[in-house]
């Protein structure tokens, strides 16, 4: 099965994050809540929490206009993870170049956003039977969760995408979508939706899937009778650190002679990296090249692909063959 199954979604902004090393501040800035608001979005983060566990979460200040800011630091990098004040607004990840993914909620009615808990955003009761709950992590990812408090929430939920210009999403093989740009040069992934999950009370998988309709990623939670409820389950989202550029078994092959031959960096980025990422590039030093030119040539006699992985700010992180 070809993983680059393309699928076009409509297009707007851009997606998500993820990083090696961070700093983040997570901040909120809501309303003063009665106590029993305060006690319902405690106990929803709560139970989202013990779901996702808490040691990646971000930690927090303040910052007006939203429920959550998050921004995720490197030494050459930076991305901005942000909840939005309520219910109907989205999920917004914004990479250091301004560019920026959203990721709408699937409410059904307008609930304000309240930090609780580790540092979880709450919507409590913002659909039938569900809270929801955003989620910026460490690594510069966000997640929006859904709560399924009994066995009267909906198995399906609607979130709404937004793309930039000329990218396509792909289903990954596993159950998730690439944010990819194709080109001449291979695909380029600039993000990632992660394959969903889902969990009920006791800690168990309960089945989950993905399906693009039109604009939006829809998740559909498959519970049953037997089911212990309350069910959580999450869209990850991952863009702006990393580019990812893919290339196929045909393109491994008709490009290997000059990998082989490309004795300096400049050469060997030239036929490579697209230019988003060819300002580090050029640094490559002997023994990567080298590296390089080996995993491609294996890549051909064994007839699989290739995965180039460069940072946002252009510098070469890794290189692999993969099966495809």
């Amino acid at each position: 099965m070809n993983i680059f199954e393309r699928r076009r979604v409509r297009t707007g902004v851009l997606a998500g994050t993820s990083v090696l090393t961070a700093v983040a501040v997570l901040s909120a800035a809501s309303p003063a809540i009665a106590d029993t608001e305060g006690d319902a979005a405690a106990r929803a983060a709560a139970v989202v929490e013990r779901a996702t566990g808490t040691g990646d979460l971000a930690a927090s200040s303040v910052a007006p206009g939203s429920a959550a800011h998050a921004i995720v630091r490197s030494e050459s990098n930076s991305v901005a993870v942000t909840a939005p004040a309520d219910s109907g607004g989205y999920v917004q990840s914004t990479a250091a170049d301004g560019t920026s993914f959203r990721l709408s909620l699937p409410e059904t009615k307008k609930v304000a956003g309240v930090k609780a808990g580790a540092g979880t955003v709450v919507y409590t009761d913002a659909a039938p039977s569900t809270d929801l709950a955003v989620q910026a992590t460490a690594d510069g990812g966000a997640r929006a969760l859904v709560t399924l408090k009994d066995s009267g929430a909906p198995h399906e939920y609607r979130f709404g995408l937004g793309l930039p210009a000329d990218t396509e999403l792909m289903a990954d093989g596993n159950g998730g979508y690439l944010i990819t740009r194709p080109g001449s040069q291979g695909t380029t992934v600039l993000g990632s939706i992660a394959a969903p999950w889902a969990k009920d009370a006791h800690g168990e998988a309960v089945p989950t899937s993905y399906r693009i309709d039109g604009g939006s990623l829809v998740q559909t939670v498959n519970t049953t009778a037997d089911t212990a409820f309350p069910v959580v389950a999450d869209p990850s989202v991952g863009y702006g650190w990393n580019i990812y550029i893919k290339f196929n078994k045909a393109e491994v092959k008709r490009l290997n002679n000059k990998v082989q031959y490309a004795d300096t960096a400049v050469a060997l980025c030239g036929v490579l990296i697209n230019p988003v990422a060819a300002v580090g590039c050029a640094g490559l030093g002997t023994a990567v090249i080298k590296r390089i030119q080996r995993v491609w040539q294996y890549a051909v006699d064994h007839k699989r692909c290739v995965e180039v992985s460069i940072s946002y700010t252009g510098l070469f992180n890794d290189v692999k063959h993969y099966k495809c």
